[in-house]
């Protein structure tokens, strides 16, 4: 079952993307995908590919407003797709020592 969800989110990124630089079934979708067993309430820790996926989309996010909001909107239709545990959602840049503009977050705002 959860491999067909994440499928589903693949595809759903990736149909979803205009022309954007940053893609969400290349870009994103890979390093958010490493850390739903921890925002789905599966583990208790997020994995080290989690932290270093969510360390290189901060990395990414920094480079341009444009890219920003593309990793957000990505991150949105990942947060309206999956019923994340928000409340460990809040603490993976501590647990994973990263520094983002962009939260994992209902409702996220991209503007």
């Amino acid at each position: 079952m959860a491999k067909i969800l994440l499928t589903l989110f693949a595809l759903a990124l990736i149909l979803g993307q205009t022309n954007a630089v940053i893609q969400c079934g290349t870009d994103v979708a890979p390093k958010l995908i490493s850390c739903f067993t921890f925002l789905l309430g599966r583990a208790t820790s997020p994995s080290q590919d989690c932290c270093v996926g969510l360390q290189g989309l901060a990395k990414t996010g920094i480079t341009s407003q444009s890219d920003r909001k593309d990793i957000c909107m990505c991150i949105r239709t990942a947060t309206q797709t999956f019923a994340f545990d928000y409340t460990k959602a809040v603490k993976l840049p501590q647990l994973c020592n990263y520094t983002s503009a962009i939260s994992i977050e209902p409702n996220l705002d991209c503007s």
